[in-house]
């Protein structure tokens, strides 16, 4: 097991003050921390004392940190020892402040419980040697606080002692109640958790600076996902080679799927051959996430009413069913929480509903734990998009809900259960998902290998339609076309009849000619049929804006003004929006990624300069003047069709350039007509090529 994660932060509001970032050995631990010397404010963190459980059921006393913004469970090595729990090899990286990490090799599983046992929770830690300093940092006389009457889950939260354990984001949540009480100004929180009420926030104010530790939580993958995204988006993938676990997938599904009588496929769920990898109890779990999420959406009326609606049509198109009690939870299940996310847009913020099918349930395990992924079967985006620039007549479309076309064998239902009820009042209900679900991790392998898998299975009756369904597909999104009006009208209505035989349906169409779409209905279309060619209507094709009747390309630039002060992280989320699956913005995704590397390797006396500390003036002043050219690449129009008909005679001219920081190729398409026309296009041949993509973004010039 691979991944990335961070050690707990502090929730410390502090005035900015000189730091320091290093990694600190204490007592014969190491471990990443920043020490800074604060003026005057103490905060207490959210400890508790519960017990764990070993595999042999033997209980440990334990003092923990409640820590929100942490990624992982941690554990102490000295506590690992005492439990009598199986240890597993892990490769994670811990990431500190500044540069500092840890590799950590070792998690145990265990169950932490409450006092009363009303709360019993299986978790994975992550062990380290020392988790956290001391908390709190110094004694703290709390004489004068008026506390409530109430079972403090930490009765010395105030005098300085270890912490055994972090528990982190994943669980925080479930472990509290929302209920808090509130000692006055310049005073704690005294909030409800499932082992008592727990004491945090500001605790006094002391005449003299004391270093204070902050750690880590903020490891931010998805922007680092973004950025190697933006970096990697010229390079050509190579052919596929499929893993073992990959291969068994294709081999379960070409072996299980099946059709009902209405042409819909039924699919099986791909699960790991490891008699180990079990899953435990979920419906508390999915209980308390709803609960939560409910106490959320009251705060909120309009988001509420568009989730029941999103929820209410689930139900009413099939897509869920509500279990009969009583719900038999005597066979293997799952409960699968679920919660709200927001899509903006300039004219809307539309919902969606996901589902969380990686929470852990009281095993350790998730349901995607016990899933394939499934390999990667659709063709890379790159060489849609250069097809797409070939075709005359282009013709573009998606297909609606595609996951929640293909149906989940009865079998698997059972492990797609969730909770949900209309009204607060009323008691929360079982249903299952009926349909291949978002959130589940073989959900992408299952969607997109059953639409390739309609088109092999009509491809007797339906030829003209089977190669563009293969190959101009990227996930939902069709980018294909034909020679000429007549060819494309055929193809249109192929692939609607192909995939309407599976209940696959086709929305949003657009074509650069305008009579391919007469007979199809205006609410299918993406644009309305207009008679003002000076009227510019585009659509979205996968991170593009296609302009159909002036038939050229658009970027989609939707930057904000930059930040009045910049910082690392902020630059990096802006160079992370530049979006050029073609590689025609190489210069000035070069003049970016040059950028970047300087941002890498910025120093302060000697130590790596920090995600959110400011640049330096010449640095923003830099980057500002960049940023506001940025804008100007949303009047960039390329011409989509690269290769012009009746041509005579087509010729590839090839330019390349190198220097000491960046090199990169280039190619123009030169044609003539049988009239003696001569048109010119480019397409990139390579990308712009730069220093390589390793641990620090800088590690030299790729071959």
């Amino acid at each position: 097991m691979s991944s990335n994660s961070a050690v707990p932060t502090a929730s410390l509001v502090q005035q900015p003050l000189p730091s320091t970032s290093q990694i600190v050995e204490s007592s014969g631990s190491r471990q990443v921390n920043m020490a800074v010397q604060t003026a005057c404010t103490m905060t207490l963190l959210e400890t508790v004392v519960l017990n764990i459980v070993d595999d042999y059921g033997n209980k440990h006393k334990a003092r923990v940190l409640l820590d929100s913004a942490s990624m992982s469970n941690f554990i102490s090595k000295p506590l690992a020892k005492k439990l009598y729990s199986r240890r597993t090899s892990v490769d994670v990286s811990v990431a500190g402040i500044g540069s500092s990490t840890k590799t950590i090799n070792s998690a145990i599983t265990a169950t932490i419980e409450s006092e009363d046992q009303v709360c019993s929770m299986k978790l994975q830690f992550l062990v380290l040697k020392q988790p956290s300093v001391e908390l709190p940092t110094i004694p703290i006389d709390i004489s004068a606080w008026k506390m409530p009457n109430v079972m403090l889950a930490d009765p010395l939260f105030n005098v300085p002692g270890s912490v055994d354990m972090v528990i982190g984001s994943e669980s925080y949540w479930e472990l509290h109640t929302g209920r808090k009480i509130y000692l006055g100004e310049n005073l704690p929180w005294v909030v409800e958790t499932s082992f008592g009420w727990a004491v945090t926030g500001p605790a006094s104010r002391t005449a003299t600076c004391i270093p204070r530790f902050c750690f880590l939580s903020t490891a931010d993958d998805r922007l680092e996902a973004t950025l190697r995204k933006f970096w990697e988006m010229e390079t050509i993938p190579s052919a596929p080679v499929h893993s073992t676990e990959e291969s068994r997938c294709e081999e379960l599904y070409a072996a299980t799927t099946t059709r009902d009588s209405s042409g819909r496929y039924i699919v099986r769920l791909p699960r790991v051959e490891d008699p180990s990898v079990v899953l435990g109890e979920s419906k508390s779990i999915a209980d308390r996430r709803f609960l939560s999420l409910e106490r959320r959406l009251e705060r909120d009326p309009a988001t509420k009413d568009s989730y029941h609606r999103f929820m209410e049509e689930y139900l009413l198109l099939g897509h869920m069913q509500k279990v009969k009690e009583p719900v038999n939870d005597r066979i293997q299940h799952c409960y699968i929480p679920h919660h709200v996310v927001f899509k903006e847009s300039r004219t809307s913020t539309k919902i969606r509903v996901v589902f969380n099918a990686s929470c852990k349930t009281s095993s350790g395990y998730s349901l995607n734990d016990t899933l394939l992924v499934g390999p990667v079967v659709q063709q890379d985006l790159y060489s849609i998009y250069l097809r797409f620039r070939t075709r005359i007549v282009a013709i573009v479309a998606d297909v609606e809900k595609m996951y929640r076309q293909v149906l989940h064998h009865s079998a698997d239902l059972p492990f797609l259960r969730i909770r949900y009820r209309r009204n607060h009042t009323d008691p929360i209900l079982t249903y299952e998902l009926q349909t291949v679900t978002y959130g589940t991790a073989s959900a992408p392998y299952l969607a997109t290998k059953t639409l390739q898998q309609i088109a092999k299975d009509h491809e007797h009756l339906y030829p003209t339609a089977v190669e563009a369904v293969i190959e101009d597909f990227y996930v939902d999104d069709l980018l294909s076309g034909a020679s000429n009006v007549e060819s494309a009208i055929t193809l249109r209505k192929e692939i609607t009849t192909m995939l309407n035989s599976a209940g696959f349906t086709l929305k949003k169409w657009a074509s650069n000619v305008q009579v391919v779409l007469e007979d199809v209905p205006p609410e299918d279309r993406a644009v309305q049929p207009i008679h003002d060619l000076q009227n510019e209507q585009t659509i979205s094709t996968l991170g593009l804006l296609w302009e159909p009747i002036a038939d050229s390309l658009r970027f989609k630039v939707e930057l904000p003004l930059p930040a009045a002060i910049l910082t690392k992280r902020k630059v990096m989320s802006y160079i992370a929006q530049i979006f050029d699956p073609l590689g025609l913005l190489g210069p000035t995704t070069t003049k970016a990624k040059l950028f970047m590397q300087r941002l890498w390797t910025l120093k302060r006396d000697g130590i790596t300069c920090e995600w959110d500390s400011p640049l330096s003036e010449k640095l923003q002043a830099e980057w500002k003047l960049f940023h506001t050219t940025l804008r100007v690449l949303a009047d960039i129009r390329i011409p989509r069709l690269a290769l012009a008909s009746g041509v005579s005679n087509i010729q590839l001219h090839f330019f390349a350039d190198a220097s000491s920081s960046a090199y990169g190729t280039c190619c123009y398409v030169r044609t003539e007509s049988q009239r003696g026309i001569t048109t010119l296009s480019i397409v990139p041949a390579g990308g712009l090529a730069r220093h390589g993509y390793r641990k620090h973004l800088i590690s030299g010039p790729r071959p």
